[in-house]
């Protein structure tokens, strides 16, 4: 999916949904084990049976018609934490492409405008679910046994690579610096590159 185009773009076209992200989005349905041990060094897993992809906003929470986000998850434990995800595709620019001055790179549009999405997605979606500081779900009117926290849900945004820093093998220390200042910098949302996706994804396959 990351290194071979040709196979990319066969995925694409047997998806029902046309589009990178829609393709992603499968994948990510069909393979949730790769965010089994979390985004944060804690396993994470769908809420329920049901898809990673959710109504968050302008309906029933899990349900119906109004806002998606592509993916809601918990973190595995007597109390589990809400996470919200937004996922882009491997070649979505990380940086703008000019510098905003020397030296200096801020973020792109898509990077952006993924973190505000998220934050906004996460905040709302706090605010339809509960007053409390913990949520039961249940599974038509009966307690599924999970209590979800909604105290601050962590949010990702899984986006681009890597590898738009690097030029004929070697790293450009400043787009390097520009973008890891940027995504630590930000408050309750973790930025993951599709590369470094990957290399957890054989972590876990390595570890089993």
């Amino acid at each position: 999916m990351l290194t071979d185009q040709d196979y990319f773009q066969q995925e694409e076209s047997r998806a029902t949904t046309r589009g990178a992200e829609a393709v992603w989005q499968a994948f990510f349905e069909a393979n949730q084990w790769i965010f089994g041990y979390g985004l944060n060094r804690i396993a994470c897993e769908s809420i329920d049976e049901g898809k990673l992809e959710r109504i968050t906003i302008g309906a029933n929470i899990f349900g119906g018609a109004g806002k998606r986000t592509d993916a809601i998850m918990r973190s595995k434990g007597l109390i589990s934490s809400m996470l919200f995800c937004e996922i882009k595709t491997p070649d979505t620019e990380l940086l703008a492409k000019t510098p905003y001055r020397t030296g200096v790179y801020q973020a792109s549009k898509e990077l952006g405008g993924g973190v505000a999405q998220v934050q906004k997605t996460a905040s709302k979606a706090q605010q339809l679910i509960s007053r409390e500081f913990l949520t039961r779900i249940y599974d038509d009117g009966t307690p599924t046994g999970v209590e979800m926290s909604t105290t601050r849900p962590r949010q990702v945004v899984v986006i681009g690579s890597l590898r738009e820093f690097t030029h004929n093998g070697a790293v450009n220390p400043e787009k390097i610096n520009s973008f890891e200042f940027y995504r630590t910098s930000i408050r309750d949302v973790e930025i993951i590159t599709f590369d470094e996706l990957y290399q957890r994804a054989c972590f876990i396959v390595e570890d089993r």
